[in-house]
């Protein structure tokens, strides 16, 4: 069977396995409600509603599998029906923006049973004390301007693209400038080949580290300068934008509507278009201003440690749960 084809299949069967398992837990501890984050396989929700009539059924959906996996594919508008007529069996469904409450909406999911409910952070691992020596061992000198990003390489966060533009600042002066790519993916490729391509004006400037263990995550966030996450998806709701603002690291985001319903705009971060058009003067105006940045990484600081920690996610979607007709 093709990959594609095998990937769709595999996301219409369920996984009668894990049913088995989420029943037992479920009459084992008497539990009122059952969240599952969405993936690609999932328990069979109608079994367990009709075996736990009096047990709240909420799904977790980040993203939607045939918006995000298969944008090539044929008849994708039908798949996505059917998508989210397997999501309507929820008593309940959280996402991480309106602009995907919308996309369920548009196809037939009543909106009273739809929560946004924004990523958020654990303050607690964010502590740290000095960057840990980051600098040495990459071999970044101490007067660097340091543009850190930490995440996946998905094609659509177009890290080549910022590359070449970390190598334009460079050719036009900025030779202070250096870019620590923290993470892995299926762009790596094609990141090495932008950087293979700059090389007469990068030189060692561009540090991959690949993917590294949470506990070195804080000392990578007090090692840059500002921290970046500017290309994504309109309905992603970047999880690395609230670490890094939690952190107090001043940033560039996404003018996505998804970001954009939570942050501020000069504010608690910066925006770039999509196109790219402003992302260069963008690096230059927190690069020259260091005030500015001090104020950015503030704002955002204060908004995400007030707003947007894992305990305020997780008592929201409680809340959520327990207003529902009927529970």
């Amino acid at each position: 069977m093709p990959p594609t084809v095998r990937r769709i299949v595999q996301f219409f069967i369920p996984r009668p396995s894990l049913t088995r398992e989420l029943l037992n837990e479920i009459q084992t501890n008497e539990c009122d409600a059952l969240v599952i984050r969405t993936g690609a396989r999932q328990p069979t929700i109608r079994q367990i509603k009709k075996a736990c009539p009096y047990t709240s059924v909420c799904l977790e959906v980040n993203s939607a599998y045939f918006d995000e996996s298969f944008p090539d594919l044929p008849l994708r508008a039908v798949f996505q029906k059917w998508e989210v007529k397997r999501f309507d069996r929820a008593d309940a469904i959280v996402v991480v923006s309106s602009y995907l409450r919308t996309y369920l909406v548009e196809r037939g999911i009543s909106p009273e049973k739809i929560l946004v409910n924004q990523n958020g952070v654990d303050a607690e691992a964010l502590d740290w004390i000095g960057s840990n020596g980051i600098r040495d061992e990459y071999g970044i000198p101490k007067d660097a301007f340091v543009i850190g990003y930490i995440g996946g390489m998905e094609t659509f966060r177009r890290l080549p693209e910022v590359i070449a533009y970390i190598a334009n600042l460079r050719r036009a002066g900025n030779d202070d400038i250096y870019f620590l790519i923290v993470g892995d993916g299926k762009d790596m490729p094609a990141v090495r080949a932008a950087i293979e391509a700059e090389r007469d004006v990068l030189y060692d400037a561009v540090k991959l580290t690949g993917w590294q263990d949470h506990s070195k995550i804080p000392g990578f966030l007090a090692t840059f300068d500002i921290a970046i996450f500017p290309f994504t998806n309109p309905y992603c709701s970047p999880l690395k934008l609230f670490e890094y603002l939690a952190a107090g690291v001043p940033t560039i985001g996404p003018d996505t509507p998804a970001v954009k319903e939570v942050f501020e705009d000069g504010v608690h971060l910066k925006v770039v278009k999509q196109d790219g058009s402003d992302f260069v003067n963008t690096i230059l105006e927190l690069k020259d201003n260091p005030e500015f940045r001090a104020e950015l990484g503030a704002g955002g600081k204060q908004l995400v440690l007030n707003e947007y920690t894992w305990k305020k996610n997780a008592d929201r979607v409680v809340r959520f749960v327990q207003s529902m007709p009927g529970k």
